[in-house]
């Protein structure tokens, strides 16, 4: 959930465009959901059997990337659990000679210096070798209370590298091997896990339509966000009253995001899409990071 207990506040000084004054941000920590939020509902994870020769390893880095993210009480094996996450894993390598055309110097001066130079290059056929590892992963979550199928996914990851005569040789393949299980991991633990990000939606500061004894109150409103963002904030929601604008509106939708009253902020983008149609992007944006939000704080919720 958002954090709203006091203002975090950040100035960035990116360039309005069209425009050499500076844009106003606040800073806003927020909570979101996961990617596939069923599982999420899941309090005891249990990693299973992972088949394969790699399995092994690959368990043990579910392990630690799920138990890393704080969301799950990570458990071995299936018994007393809400969740199981089992799967295989298959890992290939393969080595082949390859060739390679390269410019060669086939007659070499030296100058009155004594450096040595090249006078005539060549191609040449050179036999290289080249070593490819692909591992897979094939992993599912089944809910344990009745064996429903809430997360499947297939994960594959490549490594091919190439080294010529006079070249050194890659690093060992299990060092390779480890690396791309624990991507796998990571990759499936931000899937399945909520997460917090920091961001910095920036205030419009656009006067458009707005009447011109505004003005200088609303210019006013967006430097004070900096250093008193409730006042900053109370001042939008009084020129908004007076006369609705679509940057005003856009604005209190931030205030309204920061405070954590996520329905006021969608209501306040709505206002400003509704008041300026031809340029929603940001508008639509903010709606919907604000569900996600709403979404995660009802899970959570849901969860107690």
């Amino acid at each position: 959930m958002v954090r709203f207990g006091s203002w975090r506040l950040m100035t960035l000084g990116a360039l309005v465009i069209g425009s050499a004054a500076i844009a106003e941000s606040v800073k806003i920590t927020g909570r979101f959901p996961a990617d596939y939020r069923e599982p999420s509902f899941l309090k005891r994870m249990g990693v299973d059997r992972i088949d394969g020769p790699d399995g092994r390893a690959l368990g043990y880095a579910l392990e630690r990337s799920i138990g890393n993210r704080g969301h799950y009480t990570v458990v071995a094996g299936g018994s007393n659990v809400d969740g199981i996450l089992s799967g295989a894993v298959s890992t290939e390598i393969n080595e082949a000679r390859v060739t390679q055309e390269r410019e060669e110097c086939v007659d070499k001066i030296r100058d009155a210096q004594g450096r040595e130079q090249c006078r005539r290059k060549e191609k040449r056929t050179i036999y290289c070798r080249q070593r490819t590892i692909d591992v897979t992963a094939d992993l599912r979550i089944a809910r344990a209370n009745d064996g429903r199928v809430v997360y499947s996914t297939r994960k594959p990851r490549q490594n091919a590298v190439t080294w010529c005569p006079n070249e050194s040789a890659p690093g060992a393949v299990d060092g390779v091997v480890r690396g791309m299980t624990d991507s796998i991991a990571d990759e499936v633990a931000r899937e399945i896990s909520p997460h917090t990000d920091t961001y910095t939606p920036r205030f419009y500061e656009s006067r458009d339509g707005l009447p011109k004894e505004y003005h200088d109150r609303f210019k006013a409103a967006i430097r004070a966000t900096q250093r008193d963002l409730a006042g900053a904030c109370a001042e939008f929601a009084a020129i908004n009253q007076a006369s609705p604008q679509f940057a005003v509106a856009y604005d209190l939708g931030i205030c309204a995001e920061a405070k954590g009253d996520f329905e006021a902020a969608i209501e306040a983008y709505r206002q400003a899409a509704s008041l300026r149609p031809r340029d929603t992007i940001d508008f639509n944006t903010g709606i919907d990071r604000v569900r996600k939000l709403i979404t995660q704080r009802d899970d959570e919720r849901a969860r107690r």
